[in-house]
């Protein structure tokens, strides 16, 4: 079977991130494709979307919202909003995480903006990144 790859960013966006309690975090996404984000946070933020440190709630995935800051058609940053789910939690130093989402759920003309910026910032760098 064939695996498909998702050329992926790597570049600093804001993000505010909804758990299912209905807190809200900012945080910083660190690398964008159009299957998954990978966000980093504190420790504290970590312990709040994955309870306990697990991503496992109920025997299913954690589910999160998303807002993510990109720049529309104008230059102007605006949001898009997805539902993820946790696909893995990594403590990368001693106060920060790392935290990979994958989309579950993305409106089309949330997703389309989510490409349209993919292919510009790649093209712009021309290189990609996988």
């Amino acid at each position: 079977m064939r695996k498909k790859i998702y050329p992926k960013i790597s570049k600093p966006l804001s993000v505010i991130v909804a758990n299912e309690d209905g807190v809200h975090l900012n945080v910083l996404a660190l690398d964008t494709s159009s299957a998954e984000i990978s966000i980093q946070c504190d420790i504290g933020q970590r312990n709040v979307m994955t309870p306990g440190g697990s991503y496992v709630r109920g025997g299913r995935p954690v589910e999160l919202s998303i807002s993510l800051e990109l720049p529309d058609e104008n230059g102007q940053m605006s949001p898009i909003a997805a539902r993820c789910h946790i696909a893995y939690s990594r403590r990368v130093s001693r106060d920060l995480c790392k935290i990979g989402m994958r989309y579950v759920d993305m409106g089309k003309n949330d997703y389309n903006r989510l490409i349209q910026f993919i292919e510009k910032t790649l093209a712009s760098s021309n290189g990609f990144a996988y």
